[in-house]
């Protein structure tokens, strides 16, 4: 019961998905019909499922086992170092997209399911390996059984779907006549609002590196 009660917030901030939300936008005002829409982000859905499945099976068997040993090889001074390239690296791209922000949405080109099932596989995939979060649940996980992971992992996934999924149910009520004029308003912000993200990760880089910095001067 405490490794469920700690797997549900983890879970809850992982469902955060930003790349997932803005693909099934994506297909929504891209797609001709509801119809279409519906399968499509179907698609899309089940392919986000087989990516966290996908993901949590290579976790447990490749990813525990290497950070393990990278945590008993590694002094602080090599993890710090790492975690202040990372900074720099968020710096320079978020600073590069805050000179340069995108004009507008590539929203003309229509989703294939099954191109839609591959983006749901890579877009859990990537969004699973580059969270916080979801290291901190498989930490959690590690300690059980294969039995008891396996239950873990299921509540994992349902909550992690759970924004994206009730996203593409409210999506589906909506015409798209109203995702093409919903699209109009956004590409009039769109350069204001991607200066505000890049803006937040350069503060959120710069924050870093001074953490790191520091613990590399201690």
């Amino acid at each position: 019961m405490k490794s469920l009660v700690s797997i549900i917030p983890l879970a809850a901030v992982d469902a955060v998905n930003v790349l997932a939300l803005l693909a099934v936008s994506y297909v929504w005002i891209s797609s001709a019909s509801r119809w279409s829409y519906i399968r499509t982000a179907v698609a899309f859905m089940v392919g986000g499922i087989c990516g966290l499945a996908l993901t949590l099976a290579f976790s447990f068997t490749v990813i525990l086992d290497i950070i393990h040993r990278a945590l008993d090889a590694l002094s602080g001074t090599v993890i710090s170092i790492i975690g202040l390239l990372i900074a720099l690296a968020v710096i320079a791209v978020a600073a590069r997209g805050f000179i340069k922000p995108p004009l507008s949405l590539p929203v003309h080109r229509k989703v294939h399911p099954a191109l839609a099932f591959v983006l749901g596989v890579i877009t859990w995939g990537a969004q699973s390996l580059t969270s916080a979060p979801f290291y901190g649940a498989i930490a959690v996980m590690a300690k059980h059984d294969t039995a008891t992971r396996l239950g873990l992992s299921v509540v994992f996934v349902i909550i992690a779907l759970l924004p994206v999924a009730a996203l593409m149910g409210a999506l589906a009520l909506c015409s798209q006549e109203a995702g093409h004029r919903l699209i109009v308003r956004v590409e009039n912000i769109l350069p204001t609002a991607s200066r505000i993200v890049s803006a937040i990760l350069v503060v959120a880089g710069v924050v870093g590196a001074v953490y790191a910095v520091m613990k590399l001067l201690e």
